[in-house]
């Protein structure tokens, strides 16, 4: 009878020791983890987010539709409608999962403007009582004051002019004493104004033509005054004195500014409450710049 030969010591320890730990209960435990693990990985992977499109959210989609176009929506421009806000909320979910979100400063803009509009709704402004107001209106008299009111013409002078430019050419005129409605070069807005606020002006011309037009002697051509096109030659046929306002009369301005400034404090006061919850670093600011 032929014998195998003995293993040697050293494999019987390796067997030993394999057998040792496989019946041991924490292998056991481990590998129970190791399993659980890897299937709440796989049922994870399997998982699909939900996105839901409630009844409120479409008539909201359904309303902004007929603003825009004056009708409802046909059931498949409505099908359209539905599909691109599930589009936008998928592409808008993928940008936040991937990070493109982060230093982006228009995203940062429309956040921090969000911030600011829910700032107001936690913050309403009191509907102000008739004393409040008639308070306010006695703390600005100048305020609303009732402007003077301009009767002018003009004559505008264009920069393209050669020899000088618009400026030459006006002084020429004015010292032939020709200054009239029509002279001088085509325009874009009128030639001439009836009881007209200055401020109605300043946008269109500027406040150095504003001012002429304020203090300018009445009946004769002045000038040149300068605007945002050119040069112009002035004449004021008419200028009525401003004086204190009824308070009456500018009440609903009145409202209107008490109230802006109501909610710009309340979003002052939001802001500070904020600021108080941060701890704020700024570095300093490189040599040279500002």
């Amino acid at each position: 009878m032929i014998r195998k030969p003995e293993e040697s010591a050293p494999g019987r320890d390796w067997r030993a020791l394999a057998r040792a730990v496989l019946n041991e209960p924490l292998t056991h435990f481990m590998a129970i983890g190791v399993v659980l693990l890897l299937a709440a990985a796989g049922l994870k992977a399997l998982e699909r987010p939900v996105l839901k499109v409630d009844a409120g959210e479409i008539s909201q989609l359904v309303a902004y539709w007929q603003v825009q176009t004056q009708r409802a929506p046909t059931p498949e421009e409505l099908q359209g409608i539905i599909r691109e806000r599930v589009d936008e909320e998928i592409l808008a979910r993928e940008a936040i999962r991937l990070g493109l979100d982060q230093d982006d400063l228009i995203i940062r803009r429309r956040l921090a403007q969000k911030m600011a509009f829910a700032g107001e709704d936690v913050s309403p402004v009191a509907e102000p009582d008739d004393a409040a107001l008639r308070e306010r209106f006695r703390r600005n008299p100048d305020q609303y004051a009732n402007p003077p009111l301009l009767t002018f013409r003009h004559v505008f002078f264009s920069d393209d002019r050669a020899g000088g430019g618009g400026r030459v050419a006006a002084e020429t005129v004015l010292r032939s004493g020709a200054a009239d409605s029509e002279t001088g070069d085509p325009f874009v807005l009128p030639r001439s104004y009836r009881q007209v606020r200055g401020s109605d002006l300043l946008r269109d011309y500027g406040p150095d033509f504003i001012q002429a037009a304020l203090t300018a002697p009445v009946g004769q051509w002045t000038g040149p005054v300068r605007s945002a096109y050119g040069w112009h030659l002035l004449r004021v046929d008419a200028r009525q004195k401003g004086g204190p306002a009824d308070f009456e009369t500018v009440k609903a301005q009145v409202r209107d500014d008490y109230l802006e400034a109501a909610r710009d404090n309340a979003n002052a006061a939001f802001m500070d409450r904020l600021r108080a919850r941060y701890v704020i670093e700024v570095a300093e600011a490189p040599a040279g710049k500002p």
